[in-house]
């Protein structure tokens, strides 16, 4: 006979634990404005559900009158179920969290990292859940794992000689994975031809032929064994020089300050944002307004005062930054005080607020580039921007985030890394948040060469961002830019 409270204590239990996560905890995750609680409660209903219920048949069993060996069967049998429903279950969760907001979190970052990292855990990781499974239910049926073991290294290194080339690029992408050369959607230049980085798998990588519009699966040993030109770092903006004849009867320096005026006067090449603003200005009261070349240059301005919004708010930022520094090294060396962490708390009160309005300048920012007369087709580049504008703005909450995390016990070690910190913090603003336009991006014109057959002008300039248009916004500034000096010179 079965030991009735035993059996009931157990259905109670059973059923407790189907309404606290059936009922309660899913009603309240139902509720709350994040979804992993959602995520967390519905992977593990039922397997708690098969767990308890499985325990409880192994605790009804020995306490049963049955056989010493009908028990141990059962115990066998039962806990080789448990074993597969908690790998069942672990692998739920961590395909549906880790991997999961891990392929989320790798589209915000402006990280290269995890962009190749969660792409060899989402290969890896049923490999090695199913692998521990496999290995503890062998452990629970008597194997010897150690003969397992030599078996499977004796069965790893035929396998091994086989799929010599396969495990070479197995450890091309762990390399690729560890130096991280590129990251998804960067520009390389692969065998003469500019391709975009699309995928990283364990065996190849899948470039995309920008000129041809076609998928190229390159072998990993390949490609970490080769030298790779990346047109996208530091920045994604690409030099390009061109050759311009000028006319005898052209002054050579007006010849070269019109090059200079028609190159500002582009919103799609880089420079100086005052010259480029007054630029831009004369050229668009020179044209129709309601053209497309008017709509263009009108947009350009509007953009370019953006920016220059933004790189002030910035700069106000750093300022910021240096007087917390400022604070937090005038501190005693044995520790802050409750005097000196009220100071620094004041003064990341004042960050926050100008943190916010930092924010509101990137968005503004990323909203009028995403305007752009010739994106009007490409709406996947337009979210791509306002996308990487809150990749930027998730960088900076993190390192908000972290400083007011370090001051909360700011002891003498604490104190050190907090200085760090907003030190790193200073740094990182102009390099990965909004990087300014440096003078040497600027439009440069040189003598190529002066002879009797005539004079020849390099013109050398960048082009802002050729992931844009479809990889086309290279060659149709380029376009745009030649037929404008072209005109501007005849116009002379």
């Amino acid at each position: 006979m079965p030991d009735w409270g035993l059996l009931l204590s157990w259905l109670g239990a059973i059923a407790g634990a189907a309404i606290l996560l059936f009922g309660l905890l899913a009603w309240w995750a139902r509720r709350t404005p994040d979804d992993i609680d959602d995520v967390l409660v519905g992977v593990l209903q039922r397997p708690v559900v098969v767990f308890l219920i499985l325990t409880a048949i192994i605790s009804l069993t020995n306490d049963s009158t049955l056989s010493v060996g009908t028990k141990a069967t059962v115990n066998t049998i039962v806990n080789l179920l448990r074993i597969a429903v908690a790998t069942w279950a672990v692998w739920r969760l961590t395909r549906d969290t880790v991997l999961y907001y891990g392929r989320r979190l790798a589209e915000r970052s402006e990280s290269s990292f995890d962009d190749v990292l969660v792409p060899v855990l989402d290969v890896l990781a049923p490999v090695v859940i199913g692998g521990v499974g496999a290995i503890l239910m062998l452990r629970l049926l008597g194997a010897d794992i150690s003969t397992v073991a030599l078996t499977t290294g004796g069965a790893a290194l035929v396998v091994g000689l086989a799929l010599r080339d396969t495990l070479g690029n197995i450890l091309g992408g762990l390399t690729l994975l560890i130096d991280t050369p590129f990251r998804f959607g960067d520009l390389i230049i692969w065998d003469g031809v500019v391709c975009q980085i699309r995928h990283i798998g364990l065996r190849v990588t899948t470039l995309y032929n920008t000129e041809e519009h076609c998928d190229i699966y390159v072998p990993n040993s390949i490609l970490a064994a080769t030298k790779i030109t990346n047109l996208t770092r530091p920045s994604p903006d690409l030099r390009v020089t061109l050759e311009v004849a000028v006319p005898d009867d052209v002054p050579l320096e007006q010849a070269e300050a019109t090059l200079r005026e028609v190159a500002d006067a582009n919103p799609y090449i880089l420079g100086d944002l005052d010259a480029k603003l007054k630029a831009m200005r004369r050229a668009l009261a020179e044209c129709d307004p309601r053209s497309p070349r008017g709509r263009e240059l009108r947009w350009g301005i509007s953009a370019l005062r953006r920016e220059r919004q933004l790189d002030l708010r910035q700069k106000g930022m750093m300022a910021l930054l240096e007087r917390l520094l400022a604070v937090i090294r005038g501190a005693e060396k044995g520790g802050l005080s409750s005097e000196e962490k009220a100071a620094i708390a004041k003064e990341l009160e004042t960050l926050d607020a100008y943190d916010e309005r930092l924010k509101a300048a990137m968005r503004a920012w990323a909203r009028v580039r995403a305007r752009d007369p010739q994106l009007r087709r490409f709406p996947e580049d337009r979210a791509r921007i306002l996308d990487e504008a809150e990749a930027h703005i998730a960088g900076l909450t993190r390192h908000t985030d972290d400083i007011r995390h370090h001051l909360k016990n700011a002891n003498l070690y604490e104190a050190q890394r907090l200085d760090d910190r907003v030190a790193a913090f200073r740094d990182w603003l102009p390099r990965s948040f909004k990087a300014a336009t440096p003078a040497w991006k600027y439009p440069l014109v040189t003598l190529r060469r002066a002879t009797a057959a005539g004079r020849t002008l390099h013109l050398s300039l960048y082009v802002d961002d050729i992931h844009l248009e479809g990889f086309l916004r290279r060659p149709r500034a380029v376009t745009s830019v030649s037929e404008a000096v072209a005109a501007s010179l005849r116009r002379r």
